[in-house]
């Protein structure tokens, strides 16, 4: 919530795109939290393999079936929440936090089939084998929320194939060639691309309709903000990038 209110303030004379990175940061400390609380859980349940406890079974299914109910009514306010942004892109603050929700109402629902059956067998041991499947479910969001958030910080091209898009700019006519070609994301939603485009004869001549047809290729691609430098002259020869 406080970065939902952060990120939606307006740019400033500082903060020329405002504060949209919020949105990834909050993201990023919820993946590492999550991240943590696993290592913890991991770290109670091989105590406990080692040194098994008994468990008031009647306790822990209340509180779990408390848990998974407000679980589930905060994974209905967080998709309306949402669905009041109304963009293509989903916000990754919410996308993450919902994330978490969902891991721990799984994880509610799985200590009450635990506490379920350990009520009916009597083996305790059934405990850590449960926290650990809590513990591994709850990790496969965690690492998947951080690294969403990283490759956005580390602005990483949120385009899956620049070659081929840059292959595909290259037919647009009046352009000999094109280079420094760069994409990265502010946010989930908001993606940029600056690039140097050299014009030929036909695109001096329309310069404004180049520009027009280029722009039109990258938002396909879901570039909102592109910033397009032309050239009469190559600054540098010809190249494309390579696929990693």
């Amino acid at each position: 919530m406080v970065a939902l209110s952060i990120s939606a303030r307006p740019p400033s004379g500082s903060s020329t795109y405002g504060y949209h990175r919020m949105e990834v940061i909050a993201s990023i400390f919820n993946g590492l939290s999550l991240i943590g609380i696993v290592a913890l859980i991991m770290y109670t349940a091989y105590a406990r393999f080692l040194h098994p406890e008994t468990i008031n079974a009647g306790g822990t299914i209340a509180f779990a079936a408390i848990a998974v109910g407000l679980n589930l009514i905060s994974s209905r306010v967080l998709s309306g929440s949402q669905a009041q942004l109304g963009r293509e892109t989903e916000d990754q603050n919410i996308t993450s936090t919902q994330k978490h929700i969902i891991g721990d109402a799984m994880a509610s629902l799985a200590v009450i089939v635990g506490a379920t059956a350990v009520y009916f067998t009597g083996l305790t041991i059934i405990d850590p084998i449960v926290a650990v499947f809590i513990g591994l479910i709850v990790l496969r969001s965690a690492i998947k929320i951080t690294m969403q958030g990283s490759a956005i910080i580390l602005e990483r091209s949120p385009i899956k194939n620049m070659p081929q898009l840059e292959q595909n700019l290259l037919r647009v006519s009046g352009i000999s060639d094109v280079h420094d070609f760069h994409a990265w994301r502010i946010c989930s939603h908001i993606t940029v691309a600056s690039m140097h485009a050299c014009l030929n004869s036909s695109g001096k001549n329309n310069p404004m309709l180049v520009r027009r047809d280029l722009e039109s290729k990258l938002n396909e691609s879901g570039v909102q903000h592109v910033t397009i430098q032309f050239e009469d002259e190559c600054c540098v020869p010809s190249h494309a990038h390579r696929d990693s």
